[in-house]
């Protein structure tokens, strides 16, 4: 497999070279459409690579993801074997297709899984542009998300995310709304197929919520102008079937799978504790701390900032060209989807910069609107951003001698096994299910065994709030149902926000204290983290070799 240094120099001007060609080809229009995507999807590929081959967690929420995949490849039904707490189950369940394709769940397929759903968006707010503003401003625009997300390497931005799913499902959207506006006569598939998707985004990620009502009410003010001129109800029939089929079928689903009461108690209810932290006062202050902790957003935001003003300024004009039902329905949807993905990146309360996902497209789509009068002068925002990354390149190289963030030398490039994982694969076989309780997910994936719990880590189990009891309840009770061959108690130095030994330790908890002491074995305490054997799965031997390590504890 491909690998890669910290400065693969020659590289990284041939991307750089790329960018530039994009750049020119944007402009002078010199080769046709499909090749200048072709050549901006080549330029975001090329750079991606070294991220792709880095087959390392870079992340938290990665492992957690694609633990959550390992265990639905053996129990796809979701919220028995698994719950993604804020992360819906769409997002897991595309991390199972490299498995069904015959590849292992790891960084490298996920991470490839991601790039594919930003790809898809990419082409997709390139066709909706394309529909509105036409072609020429449409291709000069669409380098800038191009190049940012090409040469960022942040993780935020490049790791598997959950925002990416449901971005792509965005951009779906709003292109199926650009064609209904532009349309004299809205097709059903169309509007049904917008209501569909829209529907399905919920169950991506909650948070992309409001961007996906923003689309359906611009959806719904077209489809219902038609009827009042035409009288013909099927598109706006046909839009609102669309947005209850998935829900509707998500419901069937999970009551014939006897989940409907997990949905409700830890996908709706949960979640909407973990949202409560936030309020509408703090927003503007919340995302603009949250702009700052990403120096590449902060540059992509500061280039666009005039178009963006001059599209909130536009749409407040009106503009003879366009027709009178999109008039007021274009640049209001642009402000709103804006509005409602800050919304979507500070609600939670927390600084995460892979929030700001929500924000890429809507600000490119604003900014277009307020490039209409001036599309040629766009390019020097491309050239700017270009060189913003280029300018960080070279002091980095002349600082560190480093250029690339994703060293795959050394055998990064394949899934690492951390000594813990080592030990307890000595007590495991292919298709035993093992439990972490604490906050370390990447011990699932190095060891690629799926979690005998929905949660796989336990910090809704060990933090006092209104549904904690329901959270242990079911930890304990998924224990009885999987019976886990390995439980590690991860709680101390190595798990992330849950490091109390003393009182978030698993022994801390009654219930399951007694479990673990009438069904385990204490085997090692390595790195601070406690390894539990089941005792049915340990053999004389490996009895006889714990004996005096049992014995020194207890002494």
């Amino acid at each position: 497999m491909v690998t890669f240094d910290s400065a693969p120099t020659l590289y990284w001007l041939l991307g750089y070279l790329l960018a530039g060609a994009v750049i020119v080809f944007a402009v002078y229009k010199i080769i046709p459409v499909k090749v200048f995507i072709v050549l901006a999807i080549l330029l975001l590929v090329f750079m991606r690579m070294p991220v792709l081959v880095f087959n390392r967690e870079i992340n938290a929420d990665e492992s957690q993801m694609l633990s959550h995949a390992i265990t639905l490849y053996e129990d796809p039904v979701y919220w028995r074997s698994v719950d993604g707490t804020t992360i819906g189950p769409l997002d897991n369940y595309l991390l199972v297709v490299p498995k069904l394709l015959g590849f292992q769940i790891n960084y490298s397929s996920g991470r490839v899984m991601g790039l594919l759903c930003t790809i898809g968006a990419l082409l997709f707010v390139f066709m909706a542009m394309k529909n509105w503003f036409g072609g020429s401003l449409s291709r000069i625009v669409i380098t800038i998300p191009f190049i940012f997300l090409a040469f960022t390497q942040e993780t935020d931005f490049v790791h598997y995310s959950s925002e990416q799913l449901p971005v792509f499902l965005l951009a779906l959207i709003i292109w199926l709304l650009s064609k209904i506006t532009e349309s004299e006569n809205p097709s059903s598939a169309s509007t049904f197929t917008l209501g569909f998707v829209a529907g399905m985004m919920p169950f991506a990620k909650l948070q992309s919520v409001p961007q996906a009502m923003v689309i359906v009410l611009a959806a719904l003010w077209i489809c219902y102008h038609f009827f009042k001129i035409t009288r013909q109800i099927k598109p706006l029939l046909f839009l609102l079937l669309g947005g209850l089929a998935f829900p509707v079928l998500l419901f069937l689903w999970a009551a014939a799978n006897h989940v409907f009461s997990d949905f409700l108690d830890f996908y709706i209810f949960g979640n909407a504790i973990y949202a409560g932290e936030n309020n509408w006062l703090s927003i503007p202050l919340q995302m603009f701390n949250l702009i700052t902790l990403s120096p590449d957003f902060k540059i992509y935001s500061l280039v666009l900032i005039v178009p963006i003003i001059l599209g909130i300024a536009y749409s407040f004009l009106p503009n003879s060209y366009r027709k009178s039902q999109t008039q007021f329905v274009l640049p209001a949807t642009l402000i709103l989807l804006v509005l409602a993905g800050i919304y979507a990146a500070t609600k939670s309360g927390n600084t995460f910069i892979h929030y700001l996902n929500f924000c890429i497209y809507p600000w490119i789509m604003l900014a277009a609107y307020g490039s209409l009068k001036r599309h040629k002068q766009f390019t020097v925002f491309s050239v700017l951003l270009l060189f913003w990354f280029a300018g960080n390149d070279v002091i980095n190289y002349r600082k560190e001698h480093r250029i690339n963030s994703f060293e795959s030398i050394g055998g990064a490039n394949k899934l690492a096994e951390n000594p813990v994982v080592k030990e307890l694969k000595k007590f495991t076989k292919p298709g035993d299910y093992m439990v972490v309780w604490g906050w370390q997910c990447q011990y699932y994936v190095e060891a690629q065994l799926a979690q005998g719990t929905a949660e796989n880590h336990s910090e809704r189990s060990i933090f006092k709030h209104a549904l904690q009891e329901k959270y242990l309840s079911r930890y304990l009770s998924d224990l009885n149902r999987t019976k886990p061959s390995v439980i590690l108690d991860a709680v101390g130095k190595n798990s992330m926000w849950v490091q109390n030994k003393k009182t978030q330790g698993i022994e801390n908890f009654p219930a399951l204290a007694n479990f673990l002491h009438q069904h385990y074995t204490l085997v090692s305490d390595k790195n601070d983290i406690k390894l539990f054997v089941r005792k049915d799965r340990l053999t004389t031997q490996q009895q006889a070799d714990v004996l005096p390590y049992l014995a020194a504890i207890n002494h």
